[in-house]
């Protein structure tokens, strides 16, 4: 009992990390509403697998096809959890969040083991307050779990430099399971640690018989799952994952689009960030502490790599940010004196108590208002179509991904994106009355025949539901909100 009183002393920064990111990426993460295109996407593939118990050639529903743009333990991760807790806005993004919280915990100990907790300090703390990390931690995205997965492979080569070879075994596992996470990118730990042994002229390590078992530890299972589901990997996913992001002709994207990223979206930590590099550099180069060189390729070999594609997304670049966080650290330990360290832990503290006394104690309605006439319309469509299940249900120039998640009830969604298209199937005579969701805007550019084909059976704000024909009989469900 001592000894663990003892240890919880030692890391009382890490616990004060860890209780900040769970104050901020928790709270309120129950509410409905927030997520994404991307997280919406994610989401309904994972609940199709729990309705099917397919868990291999995953279904997509969006676009009624298979769901080949990612490696699965996203989605099977996602799914678990819908099984576990049910199917919610709070477990579709619990991996993504868990994630978060994680890795503020690896980037501390690397922090720790490269200098000391101070820097392990600071890193986590300013990779939290990171543009775009929050926002990520909050969705059901891949972004934040590959970048766990990078950061734990690369803390492990460390560990097997300096403690034990044996350590590759759990350097080969993270990086299987950030390539299983996010494909292309989670290769990230095996460019970077060659790199690495290549700069230091270390060929030999890469044939130590313990980095080769990592290395079967890495591509066993993903040559499993090439057996298992050989025509989704390399027909679809091939050509989505490499062809489409590498010369895709409907993308054009400068070559210096991450310079300019960067400079925008990271300008408050950008001087101490290369500050940062100076002195890893230096510490590797004149103090002989070679690991620095890590975090120096680490920070570079994602805005280098994905500058070549002509697809370019500044959430690509997501996993450089641990590195990044790194190299702030550096910075600000080395110009905050020994006595005023403990003062900044102590005032993040109090804000903290604060934070959560706001925050959690204070009834404030903090809900996204990401797709919010959706969220507030869902209940009333579900209970209309429940009433009416014969009708047919359509969106036009809106995310069909959305309305599959919010609106429980259906499993296909034909989204049509075409308004002559929509125009034939509001006027079509099929047997079914047709309920289509739509934007005011959208509705209005329909022909005069079409619209008064049409009768409104919901409204809330910019966004209808309307039924055709206008003659269907139809058991309409009100809500309060959407009356």
């Amino acid at each position: 009992m001592k000894a663990l009183w003892s240890w919880i002393k030692n890391n009382h920064l890490l616990f004060l990390l860890i209780w900040f990111a769970l104050l901020l990426v928790f709270s309120y993460s129950w509410l409905p509403g927030g997520l994404d295109v991307d997280s919406c996407m994610y989401s309904d593939v994972a609940k199709d697998l729990l309705r099917t118990n397919h868990w291999l050639k995953l279904y997509d529903p969006t676009i009624n096809d298979i769901f080949y743009y990612h490696f699965p333990l996203y989605i099977w991760v996602t799914a678990l959890f819908f099984k576990l807790l049910g199917i919610s806005v709070f477990s579709a993004v619990l991996f993504s969040s868990l994630s978060a919280v994680a890795l503020v915990a690896v980037i501390y100990y690397l922090g720790k083991l490269l200098a000391n907790q101070w820097v392990g300090f600071f890193a986590g703390a300013a990779y939290l307050v990171t543009n775009h990390v929050l926002r990520l931690a909050r969705l059901a995205r891949m972004d934040i779990p590959v970048s766990l997965f990078i950061a734990a492979a690369v803390l492990c080569f460390i560990l097997a430099q300096r403690r034990s070879r044996v350590y590759y075994l759990l350097f080969g596992l993270f990086t299987c399971l950030a390539i299983f996470t996010k494909d292309v990118s989670g290769l990230a730990p095996l460019v970077i640690v060659s790199m690495y042994l290549v700069l230091r002229g270390q060929w030999k390590e890469l044939i130590h018989p313990w980095f080769l078992a990592g290395l079967a530890i890495v591509f066993m299972p993903l040559a499993a799952w090439v057996i298992l589901d050989q025509n989704t990997l390399f027909n679809s996913w091939f050509r989505y994952n490499f062809m489409h992001l590498y010369k895709s002709p409907s993308f054009n994207n400068p070559w210096y689009y991450y310079i300019t990223t960067i400079s925008r979206k990271y300008f408050y930590f950008l001087p101490f960030a290369l500050y940062g590099g100076y002195l890893a550099f230096r510490r590797a180069f004149k103090d002989k502490q070679y690991e620095f060189y890590l975090l120096i390729i680490w920070a570079l070999i994602f805005p280098v790599a994905f500058s070549f594609g002509r697809q370019k997304l500044h959430y690509f670049i997501m996993p450089m940010y641990p590195a990044a966080a790194l190299l702030i650290g550096l910075t600000i330990k080395k110009f905050t004196s020994e006595a005023i360290k403990p003062k900044i832990a102590l005032v993040l503290k109090y804000l903290l108590v604060f934070y959560a006394t706001v925050m959690l104690c204070v009834p404030i309605n903090i809900r996204s208002h990401r797709y919010e006439e959706l969220v507030v319309m869902a209940p009333a469509i579900e209970e209309t179509l429940k009433a009416n299940p014969g009708c047919e249900f359509i969106t036009y120039n809106y995310d069909g991904a959305a309305a599959l998640w919010y609106v429980r009830p259906l499993t296909k969604l034909p989204s049509v994106n075409d308004l002559p298209a929509l125009e034939n199937k509001l006027s079509s005579t099929a047997d079914n009355p047709r309920l289509c969701f739509i934007s005011t805007e959208d509705f209005a550019q329909l022909s005069s025949a079409v619209r008064q084909n049409c009768r409104v059976l919901l409204k809330y704000k910019k966004r209808l539901l309307v039924v055709s024909p206008k003659s269907s009989e139809l058991a309409v469900v009100l809500s309060d909100d959407t009356k």
